[in-house]
């Protein structure tokens, strides 16, 4: 038997090549567009007893997602929290007894509780007294890569992207049925407590490798990588066609929007004109950057309400209570579409749409047909899951 060589086999070697020690030394030396957001000066980790309050105003002043969590009573590692993870957890709150799983997706919009700014704010000083420990789920992130850990085992074991092959063996995979993670903990291994049976290792966390740094890498490699990345998204099975990307309008509440995201294991979603259809924007779960409990009430704007604001007063957004009305409904789709969205036709090569991504800091290329319409999406998690095969 004639085994094809798999059409992604040089980024897949380049990957397999990297440990994590020397992947994150290379990263490190990236300048420009590569070099992605500037890290903490140090790790920023939470205990579980840790406030949501306290993790948020963290988070928010560091300007980053998440951040690994260690468990207070062991001093084991008890997973990472992030802004969607709160966000999440704050939905199913306000959602209650009510049992909605079976709702079809309008209904389940519609259902959302339609909470006023001072209503949310209220909710949210309850909600952010609550400790980490309560929002995390036993065993959501076992992978611990070390130094010696290969890229490619943390594209696999750790991000989780690798899914048999989708309806017509499209090399995108088939939909998640569960959520992949976006980041992941590196450790040292140190000796640890001597036992009867021998040192007991211990683990400390030194740095955080997420799906957009793998991103950033392959980026810096383009000459090294596959002629497969010069076909086109269409031929690769990125485009679904129309009705098969989530969107919501923008006139939709930013809350209910974000509780479709956590329904849909989504890190972002197509926004489109209320009348049209047509995309003008995306709500990613990087827009919640920033977010303290004072600017929960922002969460009672309808999304492109939400995504102005957002755009206008950036990390800062909480401090300046007097900022300017975000526009009328008919103003949003112009000004939306002002901002930066990556947005390519389906014959787009996908060495382009991995350029485009790390030259705007996205995490979503969408796909847009003649009309417009969104009829595809590609995410660092596309991209991964068609190198890991």
């Amino acid at each position: 038997m004639v085994y094809a060589p798999h059409p992604f086999f040089n980024a897949r070697n380049l990957l397999e090549q990297q440990t994590l020690t020397t992947f994150i030394k290379n990263l490190n030396g990236l300048a420009g567009p590569l070099k992605g957001r500037q890290k903490p000066p140090h790790l920023v980790q939470f205990t579980t007893q840790t406030t949501v309050g306290q993790a948020l105003r963290e988070l928010a002043a560091y300007n980053i997602l998440g951040a690994p969590v260690i468990d207070a009573a062991t001093g084991e590692y008890a997973g990472i929290i992030d802004v969607g993870n709160i966000l999440g957890a704050l939905v199913e709150d306000l959602a209650g007894d009510r049992d909605m799983s079976q709702l079809p997706d309008d209904e389940f919009v519609a259902a959302q509780p339609r909470l006023s700014g001072p209503e949310l704010q209220r909710v949210g000083d309850a909600f952010t007294a609550k400790t980490l420990g309560r929002l995390l789920h036993s065993g959501e992130l076992w992978f611990k890569g070390d130094a010696e850990s290969t890229l490619l085992e943390v594209v696999n074991a750790g991000f989780k992207v690798r899914l048999a092959a989708g309806p017509g063996g499209s090399l995108a995979g088939a939909p998640a049925l569960t959520p992949v993670h976006h980041r992941v903990a590196v450790f040292d291994i140190l000796p640890g407590e001597e036992t009867p049976d021998g040192p007991v290792p211990a683990w400390r966390i030194t740095d955080i490798v997420s799906q957009t740094d793998v991103v950033r890498f392959l980026a810096a490699n383009l000459a090294r990588l596959d002629s497969a990345f010069d076909a086109s998204v269409s031929l690769l099975g990125l485009v679904q066609g129309p009705g098969a990307v989530r969107t919501l309008p923008a006139d939709a509440p930013t809350l209910a929007a974000f509780a479709y995201m956590h329904r849909h294991a989504l890190s972002g979603l197509g926004v489109t004109d209320p009348g049209t259809g047509v995309l003008v924007g995306n709500l990613s779960m990087s827009d919640l950057r920033g977010i303290t409990a004072a600017r929960f009430d922002t969460l009672a704007l309808p999304v492109g309400a939400f995504l102005l604001r957002r755009a206008g007063r950036g990390v800062d957004w909480g401090r300046d209570a007097g900022a300017p009305p975000a526009g009328e409904p008919a103003e949003w789709s112009p000004e939306l579409q002002r901002r930066a969205l990556v947005a390519v036709p389906r014959d787009t090569p996908l060495r382009e749409v991995l350029h485009l991504l790390v030259r705007h800091s996205k995490h979503r290329a969408y796909v847009r047909d003649e009309a417009g319409r969104a009829v595809g999406v590609v995410t660092p998690t596309d991209l991964l899951r068609c190198i890991a095969g």
